[in-house]
């Protein structure tokens, strides 16, 4: 099991809190070391928010607990009705995450004696907040996340996973004849992962700083280029997964007709579609190079020129469509150009929208 940064840092702000209520007195100094662990979040944004609900919380339950407790004092009934009070209250200011520790803080104080209601309010907020301001202290200090580089550098492995994806599965297609297709579903699984770790991060980092301000108007707009080359990570993804739904029907028609030849009318139509991985290959590889690493690149237009050939070879191959087998294979045909030409021309828009932006910043 790997140990991260975040573990550590949870180690060390549960050791530091715990020695401060033990040097200061204030007890149960476990509560204070829960208090750090829930504060010790994966980004500094989310610390921040996290440490303003627990506030919001405790000061809540600890105000509720002292009224209930002197007006109707510390026993099982007044427990009962703090709980459900809690439960309300929080769940009407949408604070549903700080309920445990909420009916935890307001239990505490309703088990002392009357004349300690207040010393105990104290010391419980002494505590919490000790653990709340250590793990802040900690995690702002000591080895603050950074999610820039790992942004960046999940964009570009997610990217680079996504295009071998749709490629795997176009050239599985384009090559099927006579083995019964065979699909890596733990490919499969890691490209989907990937795309939904990176828009996780793209959470954290946009949280991160002062993104949005006036300061940062670029690094904004860097940030709205990055969203889209998501997307697109995510569309090709999408076309992958269709044509390989494709597949098994393929498949089952040649296994039943006993696999006849390919002819080479139809070849010709297969080593055009499989000819436009390079470009998207190439695309991609432009859209990395302005978008994560900020280089100059030469923007492509869109053509009709390579569709129009496509067309005349389907044309020279229509003679041959003369049973459902070949209707069956000219309608997977025309899908997949089509999901092939949708992810150039989303490519290529991209490509110029992006190399646009970038040469407006370096002015």
């Amino acid at each position: 099991m790997k140990i991260g940064a975040r573990i550590i840092k949870t180690g060390i702000a549960v050791t530091i809190t715990m020695f401060i209520c033990k040097t200061l007195g204030l007890e149960p100094a476990f509560f204070g070391a829960v208090s750090a662990v829930i504060n010790m979040q994966p980004s500094i944004f989310l610390t921040l928010k996290t440490s303003r609900d627990q506030i919001y919380v405790h000061v809540l339950a600890i105000t509720t607990a002292i009224a209930l407790g002197y007006l109707i004092g510390g026993n099982p009934i007044s427990m009962g009705l703090i709980t459900i009070l809690i439960i309300c209250l929080y769940r009407k200011l949408k604070l549903q995450s700080g309920i445990s520790t909420g009916v935890v803080a307001a239990v505490f104080i309703l088990s002392s004696s009357p004349e300690q209601f207040l010393p105990h309010a104290l010391m419980r907020t002494g505590v919490i907040f000790t653990g709340l301001f250590t793990a802040m202290f900690i995690n702002i200090v000591l080895w603050p996340p950074r999610y820039s580089q790992k942004f960046k550098e999940k964009l570009n492995e997610s990217n680079l996973v996504a295009v071998g994806y749709f490629c795997n599965a176009l050239h599985t297609y384009l090559q099927l004849e006579n083995e019964e297709p065979q699909v890596n579903k733990v490919e499969t699984e890691r490209v989907h992962k990937l795309n939904t770790e990176l828009r996780v991060l793209s959470n954290f980092y946009k949280r991160e700083g002062d993104l949005f301000s006036t300061a940062s108007s670029e690094q904004g707009e860097w940030f709205a280029l990055a969203k889209k080359f998501i997307d697109y990570n995510e569309s090709l993804i999408e076309k992958a997964d269709r044509i390989y739904a494709l597949l098994p029907g393929r498949y089952e028609r040649r296994r039943t007709e006993k696999y006849p030849p390919i002819s080479p009318e139809f070849m010709t139509i297969v080593e055009l579609l499989a000819s436009r991985c390079a470009t998207i290959d190439r695309i991609n590889s432009k859209l990395r190079a302005v978008i994560i690493n900020g280089k100059p690149v030469e923007i492509e237009e869109i053509s009709e020129d390579y569709w129009e050939e496509l067309m005349g070879v389907i044309e020279n191959w229509q003679y041959k469509i003369t049973t459902s087998y070949y209707l069956h294979a000219l309608i997977e045909v025309a899908v997949i150009a089509n999901e092939i030409k949708t992810a150039v021309r989303q490519g290529k828009k991209l490509l110029y929208e992006s190399s646009k932006q970038k040469l407006w910043n370096n002015k």
